[in-house]
């Protein structure tokens, strides 16, 4: 009886096995002539039989990539994602899998409910200080996309307590600074950008911090700041026009503010 079973075990495996490779030499060949649609119905075809062997794994690798780089479709290839996390032996594969479905959230769909619980498995698993960072900043931005800006301060101040580069934490306390901006704390945000400004000088000026710290100043009414800083871009902004346009806005507003002295016509 228990060689009976061995060898119906045995055909059965055969069978799927044979199968399988079946498809897969036919996805790939049909995917190597440009037919990407048929190729992930064979790939498919493997995948839910989701037999005892090593072909669904492939299938799903090779139709994951083939979903993404050439078909574009973004929820099926999580769909595959997804099977590779579930079903793939090898931890390191799974976490670079995990990154995977977390990023194509975030960058490739905006979906920023799903990418919170994405990067929050991953804070889970095995990770550097740099990933680390990298999670939390993704995590501010998404929740800061979303208005939650407590909680997208809350991780940010997580951020600036680990090891990480210069751009990372000069991402860090930009991002701060412009949730400061969205919750109207324009003085705390002003001192972010100031500190910038000082120690990030050239990044400062190619991301423009300076314009954000002009709007920071404008909105509690310090136009002689503003324009001060407005002042620096002359010549370095294009189209210079926006920067003399803004510098005569602000002086427009200066005239006119209350208690401002001097003739106005």
């Amino acid at each position: 009886m228990i060689r009976i079973i061995l060898i119906s075990a045995l055909l059965f495996l055969v069978s799927c096995s044979s199968q399988e490779v079946g498809d897969l030499k036919r996805a790939q060949s049909e995917a190597s002539e440009g037919r990407y649609a048929s190729a992930l119905s064979f790939y498919d075809r493997v995948i839910k039989r989701n037999a005892p062997t090593q072909y669904p794994l492939i299938a799903a690798r090779e139709a994951s990539r083939l979903s993404f780089f050439q078909v574009k479709d973004y929820p099926k290839t999580l769909e595959y994602l997804h099977f590779i996390v579930l079903h793939s032996p090898d931890e390191k594969e799974r976490l670079e899998v995990q990154k995977q479905i977390a990023a194509i959230n975030f960058n490739n769909l905006q979906n920023y409910q799903v990418a919170i619980v994405e990067y929050s498995k991953l804070q889970q698993m095995h990770h550097t200080d740099q990933e680390a960072a990298q999670y939390k900043m993704n995590l501010a931005r998404a929740h800061y996309y979303l208005n939650n800006f407590f909680q997208a301060e809350s991780e940010i101040d997580g951020l600036l307590k680990l090891k990480a580069d210069d751009d990372t934490r000069f991402s860090a306390l930009m991002l701060k600074g412009n949730i400061l901006v969205g919750k109207k704390e324009y003085t705390k945000a002003a001192d972010i950008f100031k500190s910038l400004i000082a120690n990030y000088p050239e990044k400062s000026m190619q991301e423009n911090v300076g314009l954000t710290l002009a709007v920071c100043y404008e909105e509690n009414s310090n136009y002689k700041e503003a324009i001060k800083v407005l002042e620096n871009y002359r010549g370095k902004y294009n189209p210079p026009e926006y920067i003399e346009l803004r510098i005569k806005r602000l002086q427009e507003r200066q005239r006119n503010a209350p208690g401002a002295k001097g003739f106005r016509k």
